[in-house]
């Protein structure tokens, strides 16, 4: 009497070689690691594209004549960069000496008592701010200013002329606290660390 018929399991076909598994999964960790390399680089790059597009361009100085041909004399500071810009320090000399407002440029310049005698006629209008915001694109950002009149003209020819005793030097930082210094009225913009106010000396007109 013959026994049961016992069929033998099959056997499974084995997956891929374990050197190939290894080979691909080191692909996809390389890729992988890859990916974040680049994205992190493109962050980068995109971060300093946007400062760049950023970067403010202050220049300040006196002038005696408004874009609009009026004879205006003035302190103005105007930001030709593509940023914004936040003036954070302003000192004015007259001579050597640092003067802290209108007045005492006034008086360091014509005398105290001529100083006097012309305040009212000058009718000196002031932007009295501490720290002001200059925005792209021309824009005068006056600090002070004194029009011209028949009234006044024997004191304002006196203050024209007396300019070249005049400088003025700022500090400035951009939006993204990128800060230059500005020596005078023709010096480039360094950059600086920060922008550190001289409480004793800062013009404020």
């Amino acid at each position: 009497m013959e026994g049961p018929e016992v069929h033998q399991p099959h056997a499974h076909r084995r997956g891929l070689p374990q050197w190939l598994e290894l080979t691909i999964a080191g692909t996809a960790l390389v890729t992988s690691i890859s990916s974040i390399a680049i994205a992190v680089h493109h962050g980068h790059t995109m971060e300093r594209l946007v400062q760049a597009n950023s970067v403010p361009f202050v220049i300040g100085g006196f002038s005696d004549i408004a874009p609009e041909g009026e004879r205006v004399l003035s302190l103005d500071l105007l930001n030709r960069g593509v940023g914004p810009a936040k003036q954070r320090s302003l000192r004015v000399k007259v001579d050597d000496r640092y003067v802290t407002s209108v007045a005492e440029l006034l008086a360091a310049t014509l005398g105290p008592e001529q100083a006097q005698a012309a305040t009212q006629p000058l009718s000196v209008s002031k932007n009295r701010v501490r720290m002001r915001f200059l925005v792209p694109g021309g824009v005068l950002q006056p600090v002070f200013r004194s029009v011209k009149t028949p009234e006044n003209a024997q004191y304002w020819d006196k203050l024209e002329a007396a300019q070249a005793r005049w400088s003025v030097d700022f500090c400035y930082c951009s939006v993204f606290e990128e800060c230059w210094y500005v020596a005078s009225k023709w010096a480039e913009p360094e950059p600086i660390e920060e922008c550190v106010r001289d409480e004793p000396n800062e013009f404020v007109p």
